[in-house]
């Protein structure tokens, strides 16, 4: 079980694309492969954008479920047994790292994209059609290149805070047991 939800969390998910159509206008090559690399691209930025979302999400739970917990269990008039305040200072300290490693992930912002404007600009005046075309296709390649060490290291970030929301709502569950019990 625990095995299974490690895998879950340190996967990102890719939003579902619709399969690519397959040529049926005529399409050049250059354009086969523009088309591709800019589909590449998509995908990178949405998800860029679903990691951030999710990393936004984590830090809100996290920061939603300490406070009430801590005010629970101080609202009621039974006393909290040692184990539960060791569980709670667990918690606490897993929340601290929580907003840590959401706030690392948070530092990887922005994608690469290419082509320049200025070098697409001066390239449109002097490249044909079909070579421009493969030209911007090989720079969104790179630029893909690029971006995959970010956002695999923007995971593991989201991820890790992934997994210490969930260390840290055991630690507030065991707590709340403990003291109820």
């Amino acid at each position: 079980m625990f095995l299974w939800l490690w895998r879950r969390l340190r996967t990102v998910r890719q939003p579902a694309e619709s399969p690519p159509a397959l040529p049926s206008d005529g399409s050049t090559p250059e354009g086969i492969f523009r088309e591709a690399a800019a589909r590449q691209l998509d995908a990178q930025i949405s998800t860029n954008d679903v990691l951030d979302s999710r990393n936004m999400n984590i830090v809100v739970v996290g920061s939603t479920v300490l406070p009430l917990t801590f005010g629970l269990l101080s609202i009621g008039q039974v006393e909290i047994p040692y184990w539960a305040g060791v569980s709670l200072r667990a918690s606490l300290g897993r929340y601290v790292l929580l907003l840590l490693t959401s706030w690392w992930a948070s530092r990887f912002r922005g994608l690469g994209f290419r082509p320049d404007l200025l070098d697409l600009s001066e390239h449109s005046q002097t490249y044909s059609a079909p070579l421009l075309e493969q030209w911007v296709a090989i720079e969104y390649t790179r630029s893909a290149a690029e971006n995959e060490r970010t956002l695999k290291q923007k995971a593991r970030w989201v991820g890790a805070a992934s997994t210490l929301l969930y260390l840290e709502g055991l630690s507030l569950s065991i707590a709340a047991v403990v003291t109820l019990l």
